[in-house]
């Protein structure tokens, strides 16, 4: 197997953009706080957070408080979804820096981007980072014949994400997983895998990533910690039990910030450890 392909791999909520439940809540005027409490209440019922949220937004949908009950509806408003400065420009910019490397490009070095989220995916396939990202892994919701949202078709828990990671490593694509969701299972020798775990940069906020950052910082793998104003003790507490392999940086992916010069940095190391790699096997 050719591996030759950098991934960075992102949670999006509070990482790429602002919460997107929270969006869908404001759209519609309804309480945040009081959402979040009642899911707080499930959860502490012994529900899975994920499902706890999705549950409740279905209910909302079928009583007619949130407008948008159709997977169609929750991708238009994706539209209006605002993400963070340098979001989602630093994706093309670091792949054109990746081309202006001649070592890079004679070793055929190349950079995809995916998105796993325990958030909605068509919400989240409307915004502008569908047209950025190769692939987006997030919750779904199950229609009836006319379309209408009808209960959850699946959800993105906290383990359930590596198996999302799992598959990029393996060269699974998006759509045969979700046709074919246990070929992720399949065992395949670490050389034959398209993309290692040392190649990956996971990018994450909170708790729910931590398995994400488990799993690649094990196996050799770069993860940042990403934290605002209002979630500093989150990225802090990340970085202080060792989660994440830098960071926590602010959600600025702007040309010249520390995020940025950070995954420029990482990118660099990894694509001159592939460089190197190469030459020793006399591939390049």
């Amino acid at each position: 197997m050719n591996q030759n392909t950098i991934a960075i791999i992102c949670d999006c909520d509070e990482t790429l953009a602002p919460d997107t439940t929270g969006f869908l809540l404001d759209y519609n005027g309804l309480s945040q706080k009081l959402f979040w409490e009642n899911v707080s209440k499930m959860v502490s019922q012994g529900w899975d957070p994920p499902l706890a949220y999705m549950n409740e937004i279905v209910e909302l949908m079928k009583s007619c408080h949130i407008e948008q009950d159709t997977n169609e509806k929750l991708t238009a408003l994706g539209e209006h979804v605002k993400p963070y400065k340098g979001v989602p420009e630093f994706i093309p910019e670091l792949k054109s820096m990746i081309k202006q490397n001649k070592d890079f490009t004679k070793a055929g070095i190349s950079l995809e981007c995916y998105i796993i989220s325990s958030g909605m995916e068509d919400l989240i396939k409307g915004s502008v980072l569908s047209k950025y990202f190769d692939d987006i892994f997030a919750g779904r919701f199950a229609i009836d014949m006319h379309g209408s949202i009808v209960g959850i078709k699946s959800s993105v828990t906290f383990t359930e994400k590596t198996k999302f990671l799992y598959a990029i490593n393996k060269g699974i694509s998006g759509t045969d997983l979700r046709k074919k969701p246990y070929l992720v299972n399949n065992a395949i020798k670490r050389v034959d895998r398209r993309i290692p775990f040392e190649y990956m940069i996971y990018l994450g906020d909170g708790p729910s990533d931590i398995p994400c950052f488990s799993a690649v910082r094990d196996y050799g793998g770069n993860c940042i910690g990403i934290v605002g104003k209002d979630s500093a003790h989150k990225g802090y507490e990340l970085a202080r039990g060792k989660r994440t392999t830098v960071g926590p940086y602010s959600r600025n992916y702007e040309k010249g910030s520390d995020l940025r010069m950070m995954l420029e940095t990482i990118i660099n190391k990894i694509g001159y450890q592939i460089v190197t790699k190469k030459k020793e096997s006399g591939l390049n």
